[in-house]
């Protein structure tokens, strides 16, 4: 007879047993926030914190009823919906300004919110304290949890979390009741939607509910309708939200990555991207912001080859442990938005995309370790694995947590991992865009060497140089960026602006033709086509049609109507001035 293994997380006495229950969750919390105590002190970061929010009038301006409804219906220069997301930064940009120490303990906090709901429901779920402490602990202050956490431009990330751990656990403590609460049911529906309003990657939430709740095969062959008739809410929900995070995904500048990839490469790099996490998972060094493979073909023949191991592996052992199989469907489920089937950017891996995939990676290898316990009469040696693999991966998460402190850390590292980004360098010379310009440009054209079909770096380097004074060498920048292969379209506005400010009107018509054929929907360009024929050339004639263009592609702008007033005023068009004007008026 095998000797009955106590859980030395459980007490003799059911009150002992139960104060010590709930001492864990603030176990958690003060590990969380004392892990993540000095990101406190961190800065803004110059990439995508701007966009967000430092220079976003829409979030930096506070809560206000405008900007709300501005969340809710854009997606702004980004193309990612996430309106809950935008109204957080508004909300503190209301109570704290644009304090970076006080916006960054907001993060802390929704991430040891997330923990702390996270260790709530796997307790629901595996009935062992034990193993639910480990699955949150080694999820919480994992080194892949750095960029989600110390980054403020994925709040997104530690929000939609803790509120799909929230929703995940009603919903479980509403099933697991004989009497179901319907309450509980309302309350996991509500957080699940506004999950999806923070970040709408969780839309995977009902096949996680339908996979925990409804494995047992013969509780599926039993009663299908039973198992799906509650998750019919949410699947509608989540259909909902997928289709409006389609449309905004082309709409921002990052809209047309995904028609620049052909259907094998696209293939290639979801095989590479469910390997990739893996690999991050047990390996998290060297800490990086930016990935792309560096050889495409040896990543994808070397991903379809660990593949062919880890997948049998992981089936004969999920056929003696429950925890190992269901955790590596929890991984693949939540995996699929960030698989790469669906392009937001050219960087189709990122250690912050696997913020929550990654718990089906943990409950795979809490489950291991229960596995290997069974051969031990105590869970003594269980507990000192984890607890190692805990201490392992702190340390390395508190050595990489202060690469995030400001941007000239964090980018001076990148250079150093991946001396051939094209990002790191241009994103380091910002930060000395303003103080020594002349260094700014020599990290601009590193950039450019990098990778001399980038128009973002280009354009850097030619506003720099306009800057410097060096007229003739922007206007030569400028214009190999509306060459290159991967444009930005800020260039065809700095072109033209650069041409008429020496002079080279006829090139500049010339440009104007190229530009308008190449992106018929740049707005900025096509409104300042329209002020070159009317300010410069003094042909209003010329200038209407790009200016009722302009306002074709946004009605609500007062500059393009302003601009369709003053045109038809100049060729004495008084009527349809008037209507411009009312217009005008009306906006206001």
């Amino acid at each position: 007879m095998n000797p009955v293994r106590q859980n030395p997380f459980s007490a003799a006495e059911p009150s002992r047993a139960t104060v010590l229950l709930w001492c864990l969750p603030l176990v958690l919390v003060i590990i969380v926030i004392t892990a993540f105590s000095s990101s406190v002190e961190f800065d803004f970061i110059n990439y995508d914190d701007p966009l967000y929010i430092t220079e976003n009038p829409n979030v930096n301006s506070g809560l206000t009823l405008a900007n709300l409804k501005w969340a809710l219906f854009s997606s702004g220069e980004a193309n990612l919906w996430g309106p809950l997301t935008y109204a957080s930064h508004q909300l503190d940009v209301s109570l704290f300004g644009l304090n970076p120490a006080r916006h960054h303990s907001v993060n802390v906090l929704w991430h040891a919110l997330a923990t702390v709901f996270l260790f709530l429901t796997a307790l629901k779920l595996t009935k062992s304290s034990l193993w639910s402490f480990f699955i949150a602990l080694i999820w919480a202050i994992h080194p892949e949890k750095i960029q989600s956490v110390a980054w403020l431009s994925e709040r997104k990330d530690v929000l939609s979390g803790a509120l799909f751990f929230a929703s995940l656990y009603f919903f479980t403590c509403w099933n697991l009741r004989p009497v179901k609460n319907p309450a509980l049911y309302s309350a996991s529906f509500l957080l699940f939607i506004l999950s999806l309003m923070s970040k709408p990657s969780v839309v995977p939430l009902p096949l996680v509910l339908f996979l925990l709740f409804y494995l047992d095969p013969k509780r599926i062959v039993a009663s299908v309708c039973g198992a799906i008739r509650p998750l019919v809410p949410f699947v509608a929900a989540a259909i909902l939200v997928a289709g409006i995070a389609l449309y905004f995904k082309d709409q921002g500048d990052l809209g047309n990555t995904a028609e620049k990839l052909t259907i094998a490469l696209k293939a290639s790099h979801v095989v590479i991207s469910y390997v990739f996490y893996l690999n991050r998972f047990f390996w998290p060094a060297p800490a990086q912001l930016w990935f792309l493979p560096s050889d495409p073909i040896f990543s994808f023949v070397s991903s379809v080859a660990i593949l062919a191991v880890f997948a049998p592996l992981v089936l004969w052992l999920g056929s003696k442990e429950k925890l190992i199989i269901t955790g590596a469907a929890i991984y693949t489920i939540l995996w699929l938005p960030i698989s790469g089937l669906v392009s937001v950017s050219s960087f189709f891996v990122a250690d912050r995309y696997s913020y929550l995939p990654q718990i089906g990676l943990i409950f795979m290898t809490v489950g291991l370790v229960k596995l290997l316990s069974r051969f031990s009469t105590s869970l003594f040696s269980a507990t000192l694995a984890l607890g190692s693999f805990s201490v392992v991966i702190l340390t390395l998460q508190q050595k990489q947590l202060p690469l995030w402190k400001d941007s000239e850390t964090l980018f001076a590292h990148e250079m150093a991992v991946s001396p051939q980004s094209l990002l790191a360098p241009i994103h380091y010379g910002e930060v000395f865009k303003e103080s020594d310009p002349e260094k700014a440009l020599l990290y601009y054209a590193r950039a450019h060497r990098n990778d001399p079909q980038a128009g973002i770096a280009l354009a850097k380097m030619g506003m720099i140089q306009k800057q410097l004074g060096r007229r003739k060498e922007a206007l030569e920048s400028f214009l190999k960026g509306t060459q290159v292969a991967t444009q930005v379209r800020e260039n065809w506005t700095l072109l033209l602006l650069q041409q008429v400010e020496l002079r080279l009107y006829e090139q500049a018509e010339e440009t104007i033709k190229r530009g308008i054929e190449y992106d018929p929907q740049n707005w900025d360009f096509i409104m300042n086509s329209g002020n070159f024929y009317l300010m410069i050339r003094k042909r209003a004639n010329e200038a209407l049609p790009y200016f009722l263009e302009a306002h074709s592609l946004e009605p609500s702008d007062p500059r393009s109507i302003q601009a369709c007033a003053d045109c038809h005023r100049a060729l004495g068009n008084t009527n349809e001035a008037r209507k411009f004007e009312n217009l005008l008026r009306q906006e206001k």
